[in-house]
């Protein structure tokens, strides 16, 4: 008998101006990297790494593969403060008990640029040269993302865990 274990994972954002009126939003499926499959795994036996959300601006298309330049975000491709940690309380239960979501939000001021994409990363990442720390990487949906300096961004990622 195959079990038919897979994981799943889609991202979405949420883009409003500085009245906290809906702008634009969107929602996609990402890829699980390499490295996220060998993570995930390994949250069984040891401890789970301090997650970030950390967004890029070309709009590469995402790869599992993690040496390949979809598999990753530079910081050339970023800006320092694009990177952030999940908000408070996350990461957590997501809609059922084997999802796991993940927050970031970018408030008035931070992140401020035209984004395209987003991955889920090692805190400790900062500056990949092959997307060793990067877990799952996805294309915005409805790309790009324009951000204005008053705006608030709000990515939320969520992996799910299916069994057969």
């Amino acid at each position: 008998m195959k079990d038919g274990m897979k994981i799943e994972g889609r991202v979405s954002w949420v883009l409003r101006g500085s009245d906290g009126q809906l702008k634009a939003s969107g929602v996609n499926h990402n890829i699980v990297t390499d490295k996220g499959d060998a993570l995930f795994a390994s949250l069984a036996y040891t401890a789970a790494p301090t997650f970030q959300i950390k967004l890029g601006k070309t709009a590469t298309a995402p790869s599992k593969t993690f040496n390949n330049a979809g598999a990753y975000i530079p910081n050339a491709d970023s800006e320092a403060d694009a990177q952030r940690a999940m908000d408070a309380t996350y990461p957590k239960v997501g809609g059922a008990a084997n999802v796991t979501r993940y927050r970031t939000s970018y408030g008035a001021g931070v992140a401020t640029g035209v984004w395209n994409r987003a991955a889920l990363v090692d805190a400790t990442e900062s500056d990949p040269a092959d997307g060793t720390l990067t877990y799952a990487i996805a294309l915005l949906e409805d790309r790009p993302v324009p951000k204005a300096l008053l705006d608030t961004l709000e990515v939320t990622w969520e992996i799910e865990f299916t069994g057969a």
